[in-house]
């Protein structure tokens, strides 16, 4: 199971900066945002790459991966490494993909709460609720609302069926079914829109 499905924080910029400036939020006492790159950049697509890799396994999904070639450096030396890259798990009928789609962002927006009330949790002690903390957690539970309304906004266009269902004949002429969205005139993996 060599598939990579969540960037290292190397690679983008930006979330290496918020995962520094959730470390700093948890030194002065919020521990939400640490706790959301916690369940969601880490135990969630590990996660969802175990069942993938599992339904694989049993021949109920078909992953469709994309090599990517990477330069590393271990101790010094240039090392190649190459990894599968997880692009849209097919599935052998759209009812199938609604369901692992459902599923999936239910439990997405679970951990998404969860994070809230890790956060509620960190004001339930009068003696440390300062008015300075308070300013500091108000713009991290707007993040937080944020990332929960997309991910039930996603639920409720996968239960509405606005999404778009294609499908993939392989080599050995199996038949299978992968799901897209359409937002802007731009087409995207329902894959790319959970992780």
């Amino acid at each position: 199971m060599n598939y990579q499905i969540f960037s290292p924080f190397s690679n983008r910029i930006s979330t290496l900066i918020a995962f520094l400036l959730s470390v700093a939020l948890a030194w002065f006492g919020l521990s939400a945002p640490l706790s959301y790159f916690f369940l969601l950049g880490f135990i969630f697509p590990i996660i969802i790459s175990m069942r993938l890799h599992r339904l694989n396994e049993t021949g109920t999904a078909y992953t469709l991966t994309e090599n990517s070639h990477w330069t590393i450096y271990i101790y010094g030396f240039p090392t190649q490494e190459q990894r599968a890259v997880l692009k849209n798990p097919c599935f052998w009928s759209s009812d199938r993909i609604k369901q692992f789609f459902v599923r999936c962002f239910v439990a997405k927006t679970l951990m998404q709460c969860a994070s809230i009330a890790i956060l509620a949790q960190d004001f339930i002690k009068p003696e440390r609720t300062t008015p300075m903390l308070v300013m500091i957690a108000l713009p991290v539970l707007l993040c937080l609302l944020y990332t929960v309304s997309k991910s039930t906004y996603m639920l409720y266009l996968i239960m509405t069926n606005k999404w778009q269902c294609e499908s993939l004949v392989t080599e050995t002429g199996s038949v299978w079914y992968q799901g897209f969205l359409e937002t802007e005139g731009v087409r995207q993996p329902l894959f790319s829109r959970l992780l």
